[in-house]
């Protein structure tokens, strides 16, 4: 007796990349699953040292890079991301955080000196406490599209996550 293996019927596009008939072929790229898409952005935020080392330690202006290439992967998953997805309020909630980060008069002024840090207490204050609230909204996005999709996150950038409230009593 064979076994017989199902094939989800909304799995059947990805396979095709075109067809042809009476020497006329039609070819077209198919769109990619929304966990795909979810996990390719994760993937990318996990290598983005602005959102879990320690603060402190951070260059400003190394931090402002990353949270620029941040918004521009997020946009880029937007773009790729279908309507219907919860994935993509999440992508448009961190990408609103990037743009309230950057928007931030101690951050603006980074283009006027070349080291933010040493601007005065305010400015780096404020620097950081922009940065925590930037991790804070990413956690919680991270969080529930990881469970949505059943993403992995790996432990660095797992330190954003909001905390575990089934280990507390």
């Amino acid at each position: 007796m064979l076994k017989r293996i199902g094939v989800q019927s909304k799995s059947l596009l990805s396979r095709l990349g075109g067809f042809s008939l009476f020497g006329v072929g039609i070819s077209f790229k198919a769109p990619e699953p929304d966990r795909v898409i979810v996990r390719d952005i994760i993937t990318a935020l996990e290598d983005k040292r602005a959102l879990y080392a320690s603060a402190i330690s951070e260059q400003p202006e190394y931090v402002v890079q990353s949270i620029l290439q941040m918004r521009q992967e997020l946009t880029g998953g937007l773009k790729r991301i279908s309507d219907g997805s919860p994935a993509k309020e999440a992508f448009r909630v961190m990408r609103m955080a990037c743009r309230d980060f950057l928007e931030n008069p101690a951050i603006k002024e980074k283009g006027q000196s070349p080291m933010l840090h040493n601007r005065g207490l305010w400015q780096q204050e404020e620097f950081l406490l922009s940065l925590g609230r930037l991790r804070s909204v990413f956690g919680q996005q991270l969080a529930e599209i990881g469970y949505l999709y059943g993403v992995d996150i790996e432990p660095q950038l797992a330190t954003i996550l909001p905390p575990d409230k089934a280990g507390i009593d």
